[in-house]
């Protein structure tokens, strides 16, 4: 394992157990809203915290992004020619909150503002899954690839519903009431990064979702990559990682087109509020 890669490790499965020693403990005093059904803890933080503290000491001049507030220059202003680490020390807050095993902590090394290694560590089952860009996929110590998958028929796929921004909830509606009928079944986790892991490693075949932000999709869409899938945006792009508000991921090319069709109807969005100034 490179040092780089190990050290991702080791800062995701130490966020993990700050995590998971605080899970079913969180009170609702803990708990506060940052925005329409947006909701964070105090253990958001103290992950988050612990993870830049670790980063900072070994690499000063890094970047930090993590959802629960920039370490560093605005969002819109990260720098490609110095490393960037972009961090969510709990994917799925709500369902931490509320006492369900479905959350991870994400975390993605980028060089160039593309993702280099990346780790999604699931505490609840201690898996971690790993990425590193050219060489390969990892659950735990196991060597991984997608379903491959190619068939919609056969396809098993995990959605998400925009539920902070109700304005988009028809049409995201109407756009997984047709496709539905194309493909084998659905299931949504209340994770993004646990949705793009599992499509890495073949549980899943394909994920898709709009109104997500980089810290939720960086380190996952790396591993769906470096596991032999397609991952963009609705638009096609795989650059713009900062201000991504969309993806799609497949285990296969061709699953991959067939679901970028079928999203196509919701790109206007991306060009308008609520993701779009003005």
């Amino acid at each position: 394992m490179s040092e780089m890669r190990a050290f991702v490790v080791e800062l995701a499965k130490h966020g993990g157990r700050i995590a998971r020693d605080h899970f079913r403990h969180v009170a609702e005093k803990d708990v506060r809203a940052k925005g329409s059904r947006d909701y964070v803890s105090h253990v958001d933080h103290l992950v988050q915290d612990a993870i830049a503290a670790r980063i900072r000491a070994r690499y000063p001049s890094h970047q930090i992004l993590g959802e629960e507030g920039e370490h560093d220059e605005d969002a819109d202003r990260w720098s490609a020619e110095r490393p960037l680490w972009i961090i969510d020390p709990i994917d799925g807050t709500s369902n931490f909150i509320h006492g369900l095993p479905a959350y991870t902590v994400s975390i993605a090394y980028c060089v160039g503002g593309e993702p280099v290694d990346g780790v999604v560590y699931d505490p609840s089952r201690d898996e971690c899954f790993i990425g590193e860009r050219g060489v390969g996929v990892w659950l735990n110590e196991q060597r991984m690839q997608t379903s491959g998958q190619t068939d919609m028929a056969r396809a098993l796929v995990a959605i998400a519903l925009p539920y902070r921004f109700p304005e988009v909830m028809d049409d995201t509606v109407a756009v997984i009431s047709r496709l539905s009928r194309r493909w084998d079944d659905h299931r949504r986790s209340g994770s993004a990064a646990l949705d793009l892991a599992w499509t890495a490693v073949g549980r899943i075949d394909a994920y898709f979702e709009i109104g997500i932000h980089a810290w939720d999709t960086a380190a996952g869409e790396l591993l769906v990559r470096c596991a032999g899938g397609v991952a963009t945006d609705f638009t096609g792009a795989t650059g713009g990682l900062t201000g991504r508000r969309s993806i799609v991921s497949a285990a296969s090319p061709a699953l991959h087109a067939e679901l970028l069709a079928g999203v196509q109807p919701l790109t206007s969005w991306l060009q308008r509020p609520p993701f779009a100034a003005g």
